[in-house]
């Protein structure tokens, strides 16, 4: 009798992969083909973080872009560069207070990579580009005082990874944010509405949605700056650590290295964007 051969698994050269910058190379060209459609964008959500010093993980870039060219943006995915590199897919399960389910969802081709489209009022935040400020990869942010103000009003949870991602003080919140009042209920009744909408309805489908009375702006800022150093574990002595993301005295995470210096540097050279719309954390 002959010897079975073993079965072949998947050739290894269809499996995907994971980039070797996470991304940000690849996030930079898609935003250029939204920017020359005349689409100001920008990344936010988990990414964003990660910019700002927060070490979380994801695969999922948020691109933010105006509410108004929400169809637009999706329908570049249809054509040229992003048809052959992207693949529409199913949306991520639904979250609390989350909308994401309801998104343009597309999947990089070969890696382990989701490109989301998030409509500007689902963030409470302008897309224009005097709110951005740019990682030394070229890709847009928005800037800190506009990313930890859209937080604070649509009430996100992320908000104190943000905190201790860039150690924000009290003091910072109350020269750079608006801490009056709550969070809009306009905002809240909208976006309540739409999860409702999106998802059965059941007994318990109301955990889903937003809360109806918000803490004042002030308070919740208050709470979160002031819990700092009780969000520090066992494992970080407290004597070196500023937050649980950050060493005492360390610099801006923004802040690269000379070999990303150099990177981004390139990167300016390689476009016609001005300093009027792009903001750079430089070396100190």
């Amino acid at each position: 009798m002959g010897t079975k051969q073993a079965a072949k698994g998947p050739d290894p050269e269809l499996r995907d992969r994971y980039d070797s910058d996470g991304g940000k190379a690849e996030v930079h060209e898609v935003i250029k083909v939204l920017e020359n459609a005349g689409i100001s964008c920008c990344v936010v959500g988990t990414s964003a973080l990660r910019h700002f010093g927060a070490p979380r993980v994801t695969e999922d870039w948020s691109i933010c872009v105006p509410s108004d060219k929400l169809e637009h943006a999706a329908s570049l995915f249809q054509t040229g560069r992003l048809l052959e590199h992207y693949d529409p897919t199913s949306p991520r399960t639904v979250q609390p207070h989350s909308l994401y389910h309801t998104f343009p969802f597309f999947k990089r081709k070969g890696f382990f990579m989701w490109i989301v489209l998030v409509p500007s009022w689902d963030c409470q935040l302008e897309c224009i580009p005097e709110n951005f400020e740019r990682g030394h990869a070229g890709v847009p942010y928005p800037r800190l005082e506009v990313f930890t103000q859209s937080l604070l009003d649509t009430s996100d949870f992320n908000l104190v990874d943000l905190v201790d991602g860039m150690d924000l003080t009290e003091e910072w919140g109350l020269a750079n944010l608006r801490l009056e009042g709550t969070p809009d209920a306009a905002y809240i009744a909208k976006k309540n509405e739409a999860i409702r909408s999106s998802i059965p309805l059941t007994d318990t489908s109301c955990i889903l949605e937003l809360g109806t009375n918000p803490q004042e702006r002030i308070r919740t800022w208050q709470e979160v700056v002031r819990s700092k150093s009780a969000r520090i574990g066992l494992e970080f002595p407290k004597e070196f650590y500023a937050t649980r993301f950050r060493l005492k005295g360390s610099q801006d995470p923004r802040i690269p290295n000379k070999e990303a210096d150099d990177t981004f540097l390139r990167f300016l050279k390689s476009t016609d964007a001005s300093s009027d719309d792009i903001v750079a954390v430089q070396r100190q």
